[in-house]
């Protein structure tokens, strides 16, 4: 016996001892306790000073040279209950929140900026802000410490632990605090999934067919280690992200990128590890005749098929679990990081970690009877149109409604154009909810002006509501970027409509009164969707589960069609064919792009014959991988967009039950006609 054999029987020995685990499971839930309940007076008493500084602040006159007051604008320091907070390098910072009365102007700011000093450096952001997470986090480590200990994963427990504690400890003496973290993280989520994992196939193990060989799928897995290397890849990215991440660029930019980052990677290895495994289940115990082993036993062919399925999903929820919660730990690392400045970290606050809801100002469209008068003009003035006309080339409608269209969009174009100088109004509507909630808003626009050259940049002034109640703000923009301009509730009318002007017009405070607004350099346009209205509705964390169940159920399908096509294709052919419907569905919306842009410009019947044949085949791809494409939820997440339960439900209802439902059927057709005692892959 080798000396690594060797240790394997002492480890499994050691496993086995009842003593052991429970020595164990006391240890570390000892430790748990120690360290949640250090963190949890450390996060109440910062709780504490969130609510008494404040306060105190409000009371401050330094216009009666109140001793506090002094002492803040002189030391940065206040006292709070006897203790002393803040800092010396906040002095300056301090002097300038007091307003011309002697009174703290931004009492928000300056108390954010006194505490912050006070908290150290280990305590996450989030657990500052609400102790409570740490009793719930402390309850499900116990549950889990305790889970591991006797379901015979204690002994990796204790080497995990063992290995990630000497790592952290080295990286943290040669002062790279966050490559620690990062390079700790990495066995703990392993070990997680392995414990997840555990979990799963307790689940599965039921008086059920179905379910018995879904659990044979998930032990065959992680017997050949596919599983673990697929997880490990993910699972290994997402904690080194934030490393690789620029902490110089502004904060919301860093928060978007690994968001992005971490559900791109997690989605595509799961992705991969469907198409790979999920044929392979089939197609080779298809190929070794172990289905026909399987099969003898009383377990129908129907229930074979949807365990395998099953299997398959079982093991990318265990990945997109582990790898969800790995990216809402470091999540947390990383909004420790410094912003540039208060809009940064608003930004990030209440148009990134949240869930948001957009609309569009309302466009009038051309009266009908205008727009008729416009197109009896155009056709009078276009001798082409009348010739077309005369020689049955086009009739009269098909030219009414190009004419029609074109006029029509025209006018909306105007609408959306803005010349130096000039002044529009829009309206946007169903506001009242967002009136109510008093929830901060945000405006994205995206304006094109003179050459658009991304070196220039351009006046424009906003003005918020109506009458005595507008505010107005200026802004430099650059074209055809995305800007974002705040705004404020209380501009919204009662009845839910939010009146905005957009003046293209500079702002000069230093010229004199009647010259400090002048005409814009460039005439201002933007897109249909260029000016949209974005709301607070929800929660960060509430988004990210709905995405997530959009992203399993559309694996869920992707693992089905694995499934389907693997029961009566070799694996090759049936890798290739999934990978295929696969990324021409997660291509769906650029191709119907692209069929609406298709256009062959000649007058030869060939030609367009040629063009008719492959605009049918695109809109038919299209066509049939729509639902697919459109089920899109990381984007929408990383924007800080609403994912809806009603996308959820109606992805469930068209991709996991119609489409799977249909693909299941067609594979137990095909698979039930398969002679299975006979095949053997080989000829025979």
């Amino acid at each position: 016996m080798s000396l690594l054999d060797a240790i394997r029987e002492h480890l499994a020995r050691l496993e086995r001892k009842p003593a052991f685990r429970i020595a164990v499971a006391v240890l570390f839930s000892v430790a748990l306790i120690a360290t949640v309940s250090f963190y949890y007076a450390t996060a109440s008493d910062l709780q504490r000073l969130t609510t008494r500084v404040p306060e105190i602040l409000s009371q401050l006159d330094l216009s009666k040279r109140d001793p506090a007051a002094v002492q803040l604008s002189e030391k940065g320091t206040l006292l709070v209950d006897g203790r002393e907070i803040g800092d010396e390098s906040l002095a300056t910072a301090m002097q300038r929140t007091f307003g011309e009365n002697g009174r703290i102007e931004r009492i928000a700011e300056a108390s954010n900026r006194l505490i912050g000093v006070e908290r150290p450096v280990w305590m996450p952001i989030a657990f500052a802000n609400d102790p409570s997470l740490l009793l719930l986090l402390g309850a499900a480590a116990l549950a889990v410490v305790n889970f591991a200990a006797f379901t015979g994963l204690a002994v990796p427990l204790v080497g995990v632990t063992v290995f990630a504690s000497t790592v952290a400890a080295v990286l943290f003496w040669r002062g790279q605090p966050d490559l620690a973290a990062s390079l700790a993280a990495v066995p703990s989520f392993l070990f997680l999934f392995a414990l997840l994992i555990r979990l799963i196939l307790i689940g599965l193990d039921r008086a059920s067919p179905m379910l018995a060989v879904a659990g044979g799928v998930v032990r065959e897995a992680m017997r050949l280690r596919i599983a673990v290397v697929f997880a490990a890849v993910a699972i290994a990215a997402i904690p080194l992200l934030p490393v690789w991440i620029d902490p110089t660029t502004p904060l919301r930019y860093q928060i978007q990128t690994f968001l992005s980052r971490s559900l791109d990677i997690m989605y595509v290895v799961c992705a991969f590890l469907t198409v790979f495994f999920g044929c392979a289940t089939v197609a080779f115990e298809i190929r070794d005749r172990q289905a026909w082993i399987t099969l003898t036993k009383p377990v129908s062919r129907l229930s074979w098929l949807a365990g395998k399925w099953l299997g398959v999903v079982c093991l990318n929820a265990a990945i997109l679990g582990v790898c969800t919660f790995a990216m809402v730990a470091f999540l947390a690392q990383m909004r420790t990081r410094p912003a540039l400045d208060p809009l940064d970290a608003s930004a990030v606050r209440n148009e990134i970690l949240v869930a948001r809801v957009g609309g569009f100002p309302r466009f009038e469209p051309l009266p009908p009877n205008e727009l008729r008068n416009a197109v009896e003009e155009a056709i009078r003035a276009d001798p082409n149109a009348q010739a077309d006309m005369r020689e049955g080339r086009r009739t009269e409608l098909d030219i009414q409604k190009t004419l029609a269209r074109a006029i029509g969009d025209e006018y909306l174009k105007q609408q959306r154009a803005i010349g130096p100088g000039q002044e529009r109004t829009y309206r946007f509507e169903g506001l009242a909810a967002a009136r109510e909630a008093g929830a901060p808003m945000s405006l994205r626009y995206k304006f094109y002006a003179g050459e658009s050259d991304p070196h220039s940049v351009y006046p424009v002034i906003f003005i918020f509501g109506e009458d005595a109640g507008a505010t107005w703000v200026d802004r430099q923009f650059i074209a055809a970027q995305s800007n974002v301009v705040p705004v404020p509730a209380s501009a919204i009318r009662p009845d839910g409509t939010l009146v905005l002007r957009i003046a293209n017009v500079r702002f000069n405070p230093d010229a004199p009164a009647e010259m400090q607004f002048s005409p814009g350099d460039a005439s201002i346009a933007f897109d249909p969707d260029g000016l949209e209205l974005l709301y607070r509705t929800g929660e960060f964390g509430g988004n990210l589960l709905r995405a997530q169940l959009v992203n399993l159920l559309k694996l869920s399908f992707v693992s089905m069609l694995a499934v389907t096509l693997s029961s009566f294709l070799s694996f090759p052919v049936a890798c290739l064919v999934v990978f295929t419907i696969f990324i021409a569905g997660s291509a769906a919306p650029y191709l119907a792009t692209s069929i609406d842009e298709y256009r062959i410009r000649t007058d030869s019947s060939v030609l367009k014959g040629f063009e008719a044949v492959v605009r049918g085949i695109a809109s038919g791809t299209e066509f049939a991988v729509r639902s697919f494409g459109e089920a899109r939820a990381s984007g929408p997440l990383v924007e800080g967009r609403l994912v809806p339960w009603g996308a959820v439900f109606q992805t469930f209802a068209v991709i996991g039950v119609a489409w799977s439902g249909v693909l299941l059927l067609v594979s137990f057709f095909v698979f039930r006609r398969k002679e299975l005692a006979i095949y053997s892959g080989q000829g025979g």
